[in-house]
């Protein structure tokens, strides 16, 4: 019985191997919640539970399931949270306070194990992601300089970027337009939507 149990978590862990190769974040953590009950009834001295954790958590970050992260957190035991393991955590704290500036250098400052340097490689693309879409948002031109530090990136490639986007560089003032807030401000005239990008000044100003 123990060597069947056994051969189910192996044949799972392959498969979470996959899922992290094929971007499947959501199986990521069906697969790794499995593994997690498995792992707990036979232990397999061949799969490491941390090694389960790790992308367990990653992908939480990944999908934004910022609670559902932090309790799976607080539930591994102290023993078992590697250097690794804290490190996501790190970047997991961050993003819980909107210190998306730092999230940046967590990230790409940490040597990750081969199993989860994909995923945090994909946290810090859509993190940027996020921020752009909240920049857009909430200003109608911003200084480069903000901008780039927001963003986590150098300001040549910062420009590059944006105006690859549509942005538009305004180098005499050393700003950075959003393509689309023009067309914005005409819709969003209501206070509930004035008060909403208000927050979202607000949350960026945090960071």
């Amino acid at each position: 019985m123990e060597s069947i149990k056994k051969d189910i978590s192996t044949s799972k862990h392959e498969e979470l191997i996959k899922h992290i190769s094929a971007g499947k974040y959501e199986e990521v953590i069906k697969i790794s919640e499995d593994l997690e009950y498995t792992l707990a009834l036979a232990p397999n001295s061949e799969i490491p539970i941390e090694e389960v954790y790790a992308p367990y958590l990653a992908a939480y970050l990944i999908l934004n399931q910022l609670p559902a992260a932090k309790f799976l957190w607080k539930r591994i035991p102290e023993r078992q949270k590697t250097d690794e393991i804290r490190a996501i955590w790190n970047v997991g704290t961050a993003l819980w306070n909107r210190e998306f500036e730092n999230v940046y250098g967590l990230i790409e400052g940490k040597p990750w194990s081969s199993l989860v340097a994909p995923l945090m490689t994909k946290l810090a693309e859509l993190v940027r992601e996020r921020v752009l879409d909240l920049l857009s948002e909430a200003y109608s031109s911003i200084a480069i300089d903000k901008a780039a530090q927001r963003l986590g990136l150098p300001q040549e490639q910062l420009i590059q970027v944006l105006t690859n986007r549509g942005w538009v560089l305004d180098a005499a003032t050393k700003t950075l337009q959003p393509k689309t807030h023009k067309t914005e401000i005409v819709q969003n005239t209501s206070f509930t939507n004035f008060s909403r990008l208000t927050d979202l000044v607000i949350q960026l100003e945090k960071s």
